[in-house]
């Protein structure tokens, strides 16, 4: 029986959250999600959901909530598990949206166009190295079959029936030893191909054996804005949207805003170098004047909760804001300014976050033995 004749939608979106902390977050993609897409079923996982978590999900007129705790402790890794989970349910067309993204419009008509074969995920930002390419494919010992434009940000993913087999091998992946002992290590001591989910789906989605699924890439900047600092969604697509739009999805992509110090003082510490507190103070103007915040306030009302995180308190940051007249757009543009110039100049110099670590390179295929 398929899914129509179940009564079971044929496009639905799943979100996941295991901290409490970050309830937040998926709160507010729920709401954005109401608004724009007001008939969209959405599958809300939350493996320990607090009593109040459940009666505000019950309110909700098109949300179905899944309290698995065997989802749980999973973070980014439980992508392929949750859309699985989905398809295997019935449903035909699913989507996954991350807990840091706000909606600004209806995106059904985005993905029309779309048949069952096509994979969907977003370009990175510009921050990341060695956007595309071949490396993490090779690293992962996967025999390169294509290369992507940018690096395959998986915050947003859809995928249909024809992706179990897919979905499965970045489950494999994401469960090899090598990639586990990565992830256990800070950031910037993690190699390229194991930094996160993203780059393993990039290595699987330009292997040989998966090569010819179709892959169709969100546009960082008209697509999506992906703020990972001032400058993850540049000056010039901020500009650019001043004419159109603000992009479909808003992703608050590195730090939270709710995560951010309950007032500028307390980012300065006597203990620390002047230059750490000084790039914490940075972070914090960047999130006040974030397009995410911005547009975050507008739910304020609805969820529930103390919002005092989204409150401007910074002196700067009150000066742009007031300057701008509070736009989501032009209201950071200083800032992303400043940070596409550090930007470039890092690039000049050749300064990279991440290492391509050649120590956790595998020889041979880890999907071998889902084959035999």
């Amino acid at each position: 029986m398929d899914a129509v004749s179940r009564g079971l939608e044929p496009m639905i979106v799943c979100v996941h959250e295991d901290r409490v902390e970050y309830l937040v977050g998926l709160k507010l993609t729920v709401l954005s999600l109401a608004r724009y897409c007001p008939n969209l079923p959405i599958i809300i996982s939350c493996p320990h959901p607090p009593d109040s978590f459940r009666d505000w999900v019950a309110a909700l007129p098109n949300a179905q909530l899944l309290s698995d705790p065997n989802l749980g402790g999973l973070s980014w890794n439980v992508k392929p598990k949750v859309l699985l989970r989905c398809l295997d349910e019935g449903h035909r067309d699913v989507i996954w949206i991350d807990t840091d993204i706000l909606i600004t419009q209806d995106f059904r008509p985005h993905f029309a166009h779309l048949d069952d074969e096509t994979v969907v995920v977003a370009q990175e930002g510009y921050w990341g190295q060695h956007q595309g390419g071949t490396h993490r494919t090779v690293a992962w010992g996967l025999k390169p079959g294509r290369t992507l434009p940018a690096t395959a940000n998986t915050a947003i993913t859809r995928v249909t029936s024809r992706h179990v087999e897919l979905l499965k091998a970045w489950e494999t992946m994401l469960n090899h030893p090598a990639y586990r002992r990565a992830i256990s290590r800070p950031y910037y001591e993690r190699p390229m191909h194991m930094l996160s989910d993203m780059e393993v789906f990039t290595a699987l989605i330009c292997s040989t054996e998966f090569s010819d699924i179709p892959v169709e890439m969100l546009v960082r900047g008209s697509d999506i804005a992906q703020c990972f600092g001032p400058a993850g969604y540049t000056p010039t697509e901020r500009l650019s949207n001043l004419r159109q739009r603000l992009p479909i999805f808003i992703h608050s992509q590195g730090g939270k805003p709710w995560e951010r110090a309950p007032s500028p003082g307390a980012v300065w510490s006597a203990e620390e170098r002047f230059l750490s507190s000084l790039r914490r103070y940075y972070d914090y103007i960047h999130l006040e004047l974030s397009p995410y915040t911005a547009i975050a306030r507008e739910y304020q009302e609805q969820l529930g909760e103390e919002t005092s995180w989204l409150e401007i308190k910074s002196t700067p940051a009150r000066l742009f804001a007031t300057l701008s007249a509070g736009h989501p757009i032009l209201q950071g543009l200083p800032l992303a300014v400043f940070d596409a110039g550090v930007r470039h100049a890092r690039r000049l110099l050749r300064i990279g976050r991440y290492r391509l670590d050649e120590s956790f390179n595998l020889e041979s295929s880890p999907l071998e033995a889902m084959h035999e």
